[in-house]
Order: C-alpha cells, then sequence, then structure tokens
C-alpha cells in the first residue's frame, strides 16, 4: 500500500477499525475504534493515535494494568508508557472524557523491539527491511499486501506471526513467506486464535521476504512478529473467544498422552475425573464407568482460538459369553450451541460437549475426531457435574437493531437510560432462579434488580439517571447471585462492530477490567417514556394486559424523523413484544403484553418488572436556538413497570380434603372463579393418586362450578394422600395448564 501523507493512514485505521458499518448516528458518546500503534515493548514509551468518535474532549487513556500509563500530547494523540516489569500479554485501553468511558480495546505489550511501518512497501521490489527479532506495527489497504525483509541464517528456526484479531482488528490476515529468489515457502491463514501464524527454518543464509494482506483484500491493523520461538511470545487467554472466556479452560492437573492411541484397541486407559491433552487431530480414550455415575464430556480447542472442529463418540464396550468384544455407539456429541436467548452474544462453539450416565462395570471408549484436521491443542475433561451458572452482560448501543451488534458502553445524559442484556450461562443442570443487580452506583442513577426464572437464560437490566445526577464515571459490578452462590459478569466487547452478526464474520471477548459507566449532566435526555399509572398490572398465563404510557420530551427535542416505534421489553423469558408505531407528535401510546409461550416466548407466573421502550431518529438541538439541528438515532427506556402473572385464568376452589371409603365414592364440588374476562370451557383430571381414580371432568363454557366423583379401590390403603388436580384451559389460541393440591384420605 502506498503511504504518503498522515491523512491516508487515518483513512486506513478508520476502515480497518469497521466505523463504516455503523451507518446511523447516534447521541454523542465516546466510542474508540482504533490506537494505533497497537502495542508497545516493555520499559518504553510509544506515541499513540485514536480514531472513533465523540473523542474531541477525550483527556485520558484507562488501562487495566498499571504499569500501562499514558499523558496526552494533543488532539488524539497520546504518549503511552510501559513499566520495565510488564509481561507481555494483551491488555485492555479505554479513552475517557466529556462524553463517557468507551468501550475497550486491546493493546499490546511485547517484550522484543518494535517499529512502525514506513514508506512504500507495497511490492517485492519495495519491501520494509528489518531486523529479526521485531514486531511491526502495520496497516494494509484494500486491494493492497505490505511486504518485509529480513536476514536469516542457514538453520535459523523463526516464527512469523500476524496479529490481528487477537488485537481487535478486523484484518483476516494471511501472511506468506519468500525466499530470495521470490519462491513461496510457506503460508498461514488462521492458524492461531483466528490469526496467521507459522514457523520456518531457513535452508540457507540469506533474505526473506514476508507478505501480509488480508484474505479478502480488505484493510486492517496487525502486528508482525519475526522472531525465534523463544522470543516470539505469544499473548495470553484475552485471545480467547467469548464462549471460552466464560468458560475458562481448565488447566490443571493436566494429564498429556506423548502417542495419540491408534485404535479403540490401543485407547488411553484413564480414571475419572481427569483433563487430558496430546496432539494429532484424532484419539482414543476409555474409562470404567459406576452404577449412577454421571460423567460431563468437554473438549476444548475451539475454545482456545484454535482452527478446529471436534467431534465425539461414545461406545460400550462389552463382551459375550465368548468372549468377544461388543461395541454398540452409545452418544454423539458435537457443536456446543448457544443457549436460547443468547445468540447475539457469539457464545455457541465447534466444541462437542455432553453428560454421560455410566453403568455398573461397564468400559466406555472415547473417540475424538477433528474435522479440519488441524493438529492443534486440544482438551478433553470427564468430570462429575458442577451444578451452577457463570454471566456474561452486553451494554446494548441505542442503534442496535436485528442482528447487528456494536462496539458502545453507556453514557447517562440527566432523564437518560441505557439497557445491559445479560446473559445466565446454565451448566450441568443448573436451572435455578438467578437474581441480577448492579453494584457501585454513583448517587442519581438506580436499577431495578432482576430475577431470571428457571428455564430463562437471559435478562436485562435498565440504567436510569434521575434529574438530579451529576457528573461521573467509573466502574461498576453486575452479579447474579442464586441459593448462596455469587457470580460477577465479565462485559462481552465486539472485537469490531458488524450489521448482521449471524452473516457476518464476527467475534466476541470478555473484558476483564469490570463494567464502566459514565453520567453527563451537562445536558438532559431529549426523549423519555414512563407507564401513564403507577399501578401493578395484571393477566395470566395466556391472556394479556394493555399498558398505556406517556411521552417525555425535553425542550431540545425539536421533533421525530420518520417512522419511529414503542414496544415492552425487560420480561424474562419474552424475546420480543408487540411493536407500536406512534405519530411523529404522540404523547402516549398503549402498549401490549402479550403472556403466550409461543415464538420463543418462555413466560412464568410471578410477579415480575417489565419496561417500555421507544427508539427512532430524533431531532436534536441541545446548544439553543442558534445550534445546528442533529438527526440522530435513540433508544429510551422507563422506569420500572411491575406485572403480575398468575398461573391461569381461573381459580378452581375444592375442599380441603375428600373423604371416600375403600370401594366407595365421594363426589367432590369445584367452583370456578373466572378472571380478565375468560369463559370458555376447563379440563380437569386427578393425578398423583394410589388407589384413588376419578374421570375427567369438563367444566363447561362460562359455568361457575362442576363435580368430579372420586371413587377409591376396595384394596385402597387406609390413610390421608396428597393428590394433584390437574386442569388446562384454550385460551387466546394456547394450551394453559395449571394444578391444585388437596388431599383425600381413605377411611372406612
Amino acid at each position: 500500500m502506498r503511504r504518503g501523507d498522515s491523512w491516508k493512514r487515518a483513512a486506513v485505521l478508520v476502515a480497518a477499525a469497521g466505523i463504516c458499518q455503523v451507518v446511523r448516528g447516534q447521541l454523542p458518546t465516546a466510542r474508540l475504534d482504533g490506537v494505533f500503534p497497537a502495542g508497545v515493548r516493555a520499559g518504553t514509551e510509544v506515541e499513540v493515535v485514536l480514531t472513533g468518535a465523540d473523542l474531541d474532549d477525550a483527556d485520558r487513556l484507562m488501562f487495566s494494568d498499571g504499569g500501562l500509563s499514558a499523558v496526552r500530547v494533543e488532539g488524539m494523540k497520546f504518549k503511552v508508557t510501559a513499566s520495565a516489569g510488564m509481561a507481555p500479554g494483551l491488555y485492555e485501553v479505554r479513552a475517557a472524557g466529556k462524553y463517557g468511558i468507551s468501550a475497550s480495546r486491546l493493546f499490546a505489550v511485547g517484550a522484543i523491539g518494535e517499529v512502525v511501518e514506513t514508506g512504500d512497501n507495497g511490492s517485492v521490489e519495495k519491501a520494509m527491511v528489518v531486523t529479526v527479532p521485531v514486531t511491526v506495527n502495520g496497516t494494509t489497504g484494500a486491494d493492497a499486501a505490505d511486504y518485509f525483509r529480513f536476514r536469516a541464517g542457514k538453520g535459523q528456526r523463526l516464527v512469523v506471526s500476524c496479529a490481528a484479531e487477537r488485537i481487535d482488528s478486523q484484518l483476516n490476515a494471511v501472511v506468506a513467506v519468500s525466499d530470495a529468489a521470490g519462491r513461496e515457502l510457506m503460508a498461514a491463514h488462521r492458524t492461531v486464535a483466528g490469526d496467521a501464524r507459522l514457523e520456518f527454518e531457513a535452508a540457507e543464509e540469506g533474505e526473506y521476504t514476508v507478505k501480509v494482506h488480508d484474505m479478502a483484500w480488505q484493510a486492517g491493523v496487525y502486528r508482525l512478529t519475526v522472531a525465534s520461538p523463544e522470543e516470539a511470545v505469544e499473548a495470553g487467554a484475552m485471545v480467547l473467544p467469548l464462549a471460552g472466556t466464560v468458560a475458562m479452560v481448565p488447566t490443571e492437573p493436566l494429564v498429556r498422552f506423548e502417542k495419540a492411541a491408534a485404535g479403540g484397541a490401543e485407547a488411553h486407559k484413564v480414571a475419572l475425573p481427569g483433563t487430558f491433552t496430546g496432539s494429532g487431530s484424532a484419539e482414543w480414550v476409555e474409562f470404567t464407568g459406576e452404577k449412577g455415575r454421571q460423567v460431563v464430556l468437554d473438549v476444548f480447542s475451539h475454545r482456545m482460538g484454535e482452527p478446529s472442529d471436534w467431534f465425539v463418540r461414545v461406545l460400550k464396550v462389552t463382551k459375550d459369553e465368548k468372549g468377544q468384544e461388543k461395541v454398540e455407539q452409545v452418544a454423539i456429541f458435537d457443536d456446543t450451541a448457544a443457549p436460547a436467548g443468547t445468540e447475539p452474544l457469539a457464545l455457541g462453539s465447534r466444541d462437542p460437549s455432553g453428560v454421560l450416565s455410566c453403568e455398573e462395570g461397564v468400559v466406555y471408549r472415547v473417540q475424538m475426531v477433528d474435522r479440519f484436521n488441524a493438529r492443534r491443542p486440544w482438551r478433553l475433561v470427564l468430570r462429575d457435574p458442577a451444578p451452577g451458572f457463570g454471566l456474561a452482560a452486553f451494554p446494548v448501543s441505542p442503534v442496535t437493531r436485528g442482528a447487528a451488534v456494536q462496539r458502545w458502553s453507556p453514557l447517562l445524559r440527566k432523564g437518560g437510560t441505557s439497557v445491559m442484556q445479560v446473559a445466565v450461562l446454565r451448566r450441568d443442570g443448573f436451572d435455578g432462579a438467578v437474581t441480577l443487580q448492579m453494584e457501585g452506583l454513583p448517587e442519581g442513577v438506580s436499577v431495578e434488580p432482576v430475577t431470571v426464572p428457571a428455564g430463562v437464560n437471559s435478562a436485562v437490566l435498565v440504567v436510569r439517571a434521575g434529574a438530579e445526577a451529576k457528573t461521573w464515571s467509573g466502574r461498576l459490578k453486575v452479579t447474579g447471585t442464586s441459593g448462596g452462590q455469587t457470580v460477577t459478569a465479565g462485559e462481552a466487547v465486539p472485537r469490531w462492530s458488524v450489521g448482521n452478526a449471524a452473516g457476518e464474520r464476527f467475534g466476541m471477548r470478555l473484558a476483564n477490567d469490570g463494567l464502566v459507566l459514565a453520567v453527563h449532566d451537562g445536558e438532559t435526555a431529549p426523549l423519555g417514556i414512563a407507564a401513564a399509572e403507577a399501578k401493578v398490572y395484571e393477566t395470566a398465563m395466556g391472556g394479556a394486559v394493555e399498558i398505556p404510557v406517556k411521552f417525555v420530551r425535553d425542550a431540545a427535542l425539536k421533533g421525530i424523523k420518520g417512522e419511529w416505534e414503542a414496544m415492552l421489553t425487560g420480561m424474562p423469558g419474552m424475546r420480543q413484544g408487540p411493536v407500536v408505531k406512534p405519530a411523529g407528535d404522540a404523547q402516549e401510546a398503549k402498549l401490549v403484553l402479550d403472556v403466550k409461550n409461543k415464538d420463543g416466548n418462555v413466560f412464568q407466573a410471578g410477579e415480575w418488572v417489565v419496561y417500555a421502550s421507544a427508539r427512532g431518529t430524533v431531532q436534536w438541538q441541545p446548544g439553543g436556538e442558534k445550534a445546528p439541528v442533529k438527526e440522530l438515532v435513540d433508544a429510551v427506556y422507563s422506569g420500572p413497570i411491575r406485572v403480575k402473572i398468575a398461573d391461569s385464568p381461573v381459580v378452581l376452589m375444592v375442599p380441603e380434603t375428600v373423604v371416600v371409603a375403600p370401594g366407595g365414592k365421594a363426589e367432590v364440588g369445584i367452583k370456578l372463579e373466572r378472571r380478565y374476562g375468560f369463559a370458555e370451557a376447563v379440563a380437569v383430571e386427578l393425578a398423583g393418586a394410589k388407589g384413588v381414580t376419578a374421570e375427567k371432568l369438563s367444566v363447561g363454557k362460562e359455568a361457575a362450578e362442576g363435580k368430579l366423583v372420586i371413587a377409591a379401590a376396595a384394596d385402597a390403603a387406609v390413610g390421608v394422600q396428597e393428590v394433584m388436580l390437574n386442569a388446562k384451559c384454550a385460551w387466546n389460541g394456547v394450551e394453559v395448564p395449571w394444578s391444585v393440591k388437596f388431599k383425600v384420605e381413605v377411611k372406612p
């Protein structure tokens, strides 16, 4: 790529950061899209340039490690210093100032000399000359490649590693090494953590050339390292995909297989539990089961950032009466899907995982095969179940729509709101309710705790700044509690913004420096929404309730451009609420909470909190009548709206205890209290009884009572037993089931 004026490099940095994918503006909020150079050698300093939006007033950089510090030089330039004792690896950096604290980017600290790419090195003839060991901070443009020339001695072993995705760059890097005659010796693409890395040995002393470009010939930022294997220290856990980071890849104790088993007959005999690793792209492992023991089987490889796709077959091995081995396949484990409701966070992986229920003394043989034949590191975990959960929190940008995902961090204006999606990552059968809350909030800012019920994997926390909130910025914490277990959430960070996470190359990672929040009291949120009435709204499973809302408009709001929409959100288990599209000058709207378990919704009876939300393009004039009017996308949320959901639209009233003689019958009067306008038929049947039966009962439309005849067998055991009256009805096109307990006493 030809380099000339500094604006050309800036253009490359902007394109490489993926800014072009965010097509809608939003209220001014600090957004850090790039830092270049993207690293520094420990014990030295470097001048970096920031790219992004709303950074004009950014006056400081915040790092995840105290060994890194920065002072502002001018404009978007900062001088970054890394202390001499820092360990090589990846750290997080955020820009902070008037418009809040940005989402984090990754910044590398290296152990060898570093240079910044200079000159026109877009051809072999003009390759930039470097001396190994070296790390080159570079940018390559669209439809272009960069070339670097170095000398190597005969037999010298070198690593060529291009860090791109590992440093949050969208560059899909390809590297190739050629000799002095121009013959390509080796090439690599996505060989480690989404990046290109290769090792080669110089056949002769002389000059060699490295070529770097994007797989699709797009622009991107990178850090190219050419060094010996001992000098080429790679980055640590920050390179992992989000799924691997949350899962916490096991490390110790680790049993290493020095040689892969050639087949099932040579399977490694192992004891449970254990963590194992080896080489190659296939392996066999064998263990003996115990009666009733459950074994969790996990393969870690893709979640370790490796380009692999493992699958697992579990075989039960027995012997017939002649002593001949008999093999039966009992399970296949393959890719692990993201938990329902968390798909945008890219929590799925190509690693297999499953649970095996063992039989006493039975031999189980595990076959592992990597479809990609990548021959990259892997770990097999065979362990006992440990029910529990993890949390990943994701600040949702106001411009997020559908499958779009943006890098963003919340900035609250007075009266403003922001939403945090929290994924509850349940493991090993854990299905308890989890209560989410936010800690460390400044005065004037509030968050309503949310309980995530069993069977639900995602919820939202709505952060609100009151009229009295003051300018503030800092770190906060989201925790989840269930029983005696409390877990702290990490922040899920998109490596870059995309318009369609389902169809574009995309990745998420976990920030390790906590969640951030900023409050700006110099401006008031242009648009607000609130429930029209402070009350508890009630309905039942299968029903619907109308919630009137009103819109609050600040004087700086000059109007709403085009179509906008309002809806309900935040209800645990609700994938998408009905959308209302008000008129541009509407002062109020009526939103409907439709409590039907279909289309991915998983509602449960109980008392819950829901939020009204509105979003659209606002015409905003915060600087007074002489200031320009800005058109910006915004999303706003109400305060908590209380909702009570009954388990059914009918209350069944039965006697506390029914007495029946052995061989006799008893007639039970059942009364129905119908609510919420429900008038349809109700089916009732007895369940859970021993020696006692009853014919199914259908209570007709609008009927207020019915009679259930209970019969006891002649040999029914005398005594009191608790039984269940199961009921169901069809309401608004869905079946609503519920139950009532009462007692039956068999008495002569």
